[in-house]
């Protein structure tokens, strides 16, 4: 049976399709070095320097195109914070033509959420290709009738993995859709955010969170709608979609890499190219990340950073998005600990980020070479979930990158190995136990029962049976949330507002 097994992971990695490295290509890649380890950017560095590191990383990038597509000719845009996305993305569904594929792991039942629904489901009322892929945990709070309403209009809906009904179920119950994409005909939108009013700011939610987001432009956006076809591959091939043709390069353009982490197919491409590149560095490795409790392998790669005399800077989240307990902190705490205690204290800053949640997930590696997407440093991301990150090699986007991390650092608490808080015997023993059911959950094929036992309670099921309630318009005219959507171009919005506490209920407002 195991010879089987081997002889069909053969064939399956014989007949997939790998990048192609030919001539044109190298010769693109090599340009696009020479741009960046240009006099220009780095006037202090001598010309030998400069040699020995365009050859160092034109030989990491050759290594890295194998695991993943990837193009030259691109724009990338960072989107910080939740008004500015949302903006972005709504504008880019107005803009569409042809298709929106919107994937998210979380899609509530907020004012925004709301506001995302009309708009894709006038996007499918205007003859485009609408999906909506969400998965079936996160999005627990989506609303029936919407769901009904985006398919009587012609819009598939996917839920991914679902525990109802059983035969839609493709895995453990611990298996879920994590990532975070948008595509718009020419257009691509990739990072950490959900559609969810936590991450909205003052026009779109309640500030909770900290985000940052991406915007694509060129060919690299065929590679991300390829991601958005493998997980619909992986919600059971129900709905699936054509590849797309990729759109026209953009000049001056930036490299860019699409990498998908799908542990159910053995595809851990994301995973490997965030520890050889932080491997590879040898001046600075700046990681801001949601939760920080990561496997082995990546605890490893970052303890060798400060080794090699390079400099790690760790932006982690300093309030918990956990209640009543902030299992999350604790367990961190725990982690930072024993990190702490291995790794020269003058080579490693870390700061907690205590304003908002910090739910930003996105890395800087000697300020030519970052990542951003929706992987997290913990064992969930990088044993359980599908993720997707996006790999830019660009001077200038790295610099932006960068500035985002120093700022936000700026504005956090330095923690140390010698805080006393760490000392207190209660405070060690609740932060050892979080890490303990931390750890014991994020092992692969661990399913958490009290996540099953909410479903089973709800019963929530993959295709929404009950009657359909009628829309009410809102009578108040004056509402703030009316008038955005008046901005929008969209309907007013009719659902139940209390949770934004910006909008109508029932004709009345309570701004």
């Amino acid at each position: 049976m195991g010879s089987i097994t081997r002889y069909g992971r053969w064939l399956r990695d014989a007949l997939s399709t790998e990048p192609s490295t030919d001539q044109d290509t190298v010769e693109e890649l090599r340009a696009c070095i020479e741009t960046t380890f240009s006099h220009r950017n780095f006037p202090e560095e001598s010309e030998a320097c400069l040699r020995l590191r365009k050859q160092r990383w034109l030989e990491l990038l050759r290594k890295f195109q194998k695991y993943g597509h990837f193009s030259t000719g691109n724009r990338v845009t960072v989107l910080e914070g939740g008004d500015e996305c949302f903006r972005a993305m709504l504008q880019a569904i107005a803009m569409a033509q042809t298709r929106v594929w919107c994937e998210s792991y979380i899609f509530d039942n907020s004012y925004v959420a709301e506001t995302f629904f009309t708009a894709l489901r006038d996007a499918a009322l205007r003859g485009l290709d609408v999906v909506l892929l969400v998965d079936y945990i996160g999005s627990f709070s989506l609303r029936n009738d919407w769901v009904r309403e985006l398919r009587s209009v012609g819009a598939d809906v996917v839920f991914f993995n679902p525990v109802l009904p059983s035969n839609y179920c493709v895995g453990p119950l611990s298996f879920r859709d994590h990532r975070k994409i948008m595509v718009c005909d020419d257009l691509g939108f990739c990072g950490g955010m959900n559609i969810q009013e936590e991450v909205g700011e003052e026009e779109f939610g309640t500030s909770r969170f900290y985000d940052v987001h991406s915007k694509l432009e060129g060919p690299c956006v065929a590679d991300l709608a390829e991601v958005f076809r493998d997980s619909l591959h992986e919600a059971g091939g129900r709905v699936m979609r054509n590849s797309i043709a990729p759109p026209p390069r953009k000049e001056p353009g930036v490299y860019v890499q699409i990498l998908q982490s799908n542990v159910r197919q053995r595809r851990r491409t994301l995973q490997k190219v965030i520890e050889k590149s932080i491997d590879a560095a040898d001046e600075s490795v700046l990681l801001t990340t949601a939760y920080f409790f990561p496997p082995g392998f990546l605890k490893n790669a970052l303890l060798r950073v400060p080794a090699r005399g390079a400099r790690l800077s760790l932006l982690l989240s300093g309030s918990s998005d956990f209640y009543p307990l902030p299992g999350d902190l604790l367990a961190q705490t725990h982690f930072l600990r024993n990190f702490l205690r291995d790794t020269p204290s003058q080579q490693v800053k870390v700061h907690l980020y205590g304003h908002r949640h910090m739910h930003a997930k996105h890395m800087c590696v000697d300020g030519v070479f970052s990542t951003i997407g929706s992987f997290n440093f913990d064992l969930y991301s990088a044993r359980r979930n599908l993720e997707v990150g996006v790999a830019v090699f660009d001077r200038d986007f790295a610099r932006t990158m960068q500035n985002l991390h120093l700022k936000r650092a700026g504005e956090s608490k330095q923690t140390f190995y010698s805080d006393s808080m760490y000392h207190q015997p209660l405070v060690r023993c609740a932060c050892a136990l979080a890490y303990g059911l931390v750890r014991f959950s994020g092992r692969p094929k661990r399913n958490v029962v009290v996540i099953g036992f909410i479903l089973l309670s709800y019963g929530r099921g993959y295709k929404a049976t009950c009657t359909p309630q009628p829309r009410k318009d809102h009578a108040s005219k004056d509402c703030p949330v009316n008038s955005q959507a008046q901005r929008l171009g969209c309907e007013f919005p009719t659902a139940n507002h209390a949770r934004s506490k910006r909008g109508c209920v029932d004709g009345i407002c309570s701004a």
